[in-house]
């Protein structure tokens, strides 16, 4: 469903992406971990077009995002719903025209069309009662749940989430990643950007390791913690698992 090739992106003199090669099914969890600065979100920003690669291509459902091409790229985007780490949720809506502004100003819905679908996702992260809140009213999980059923009103076919945990308290991660964990068993097709390693070698399918900007090793998820093949990786795993 998602093809990466031979993608390198630079910031001035660092290079955070360097010839990182991956493919991800549709149904397949696929987590990217490593240590901060590996180039982990970099990818992730790259597949979403928030960052353009220097070199290398992307492909969507055998379609190459061409950032050339504005319309057939921006429509292609559309495919893939991204959670940020910080929620990014419009401090001065409630939270459902939060929910509502894409569909209607992306989508073309129905203010009624729109308002069904949010209460629809509302609902499915448990959220329903919270339609009228002010995000500065909700605890960062639910801001995190509410930034995730956004993502959702959109109809992607591929959810990228970029550390989605990692500015929530240990209670709070525990309902996001549980939305998540609902997600995948639903057949939804992610890409997982996180430190969350119980997460990882209970939820994905595989685990890709990264460090400097290169794929270390990539392995199916339970493989890949039970029996690392780099000494990298079982080096990182030593300090990250206890």
């Amino acid at each position: 469903m998602i093809r990466v090739e031979h993608i390198t992106k630079q910031f001035k003199n660092l290079t955070a992406v360097d010839d990182v090669s991956l493919e991800v099914k549709k149904g397949e969890v696929v987590c990217l971990i490593g240590p901060s600065g590996s180039g982990k979100s970099t990818v992730l920003r790259c597949i979403n077009g928030l960052e353009k690669p220097e070199k290398g291509q992307i492909y969507l459902d055998d379609e190459l995002l061409d950032y050339k091409d504005k319309e057939k790229y921006n429509l292609m985007r559309r495919k893939m719903g991204f959670v940020f780490q910080h929620f990014n949720l419009f401090p001065n809506m409630t939270v459902l025209q939060n929910l509502t502004l894409a569909p209607i100003q992306v989508m073309k819905k129905s203010e009624s069309e729109a308002i069904e679908i949010a209460e629809k996702y509302l609902d499915r992260v448990g959220l329903l009662d919270k339609r009228d809140e002010f995000p500065n009213k909700l605890s960062g999980g639910q801001k995190q749940r509410v930034a995730i059923a956004r993502s959702l009103c959109l109809n992607p076919e591929i959810m990228l989430f970029d550390e989605p945990t990692s500015a929530l308290d240990p209670e709070m991660i525990i309902e996001v990643l549980q939305v998540m964990k609902e997600l995948s068993e639903e057949g939804m097709t992610m890409i997982v950007v996180t430190h969350e390693m119980g997460f990882a070698k209970t939820v994905a399918n595989r685990v890709i390791f990264l460090e400097s900007g290169k794929i270390v090793e990539e392995n199916d998820a339970r493989a890949f913690f039970d029996n690392p093949q780099t000494e990298r990786a079982q080096d990182f795993l030593n300090k990250v698992m206890y």
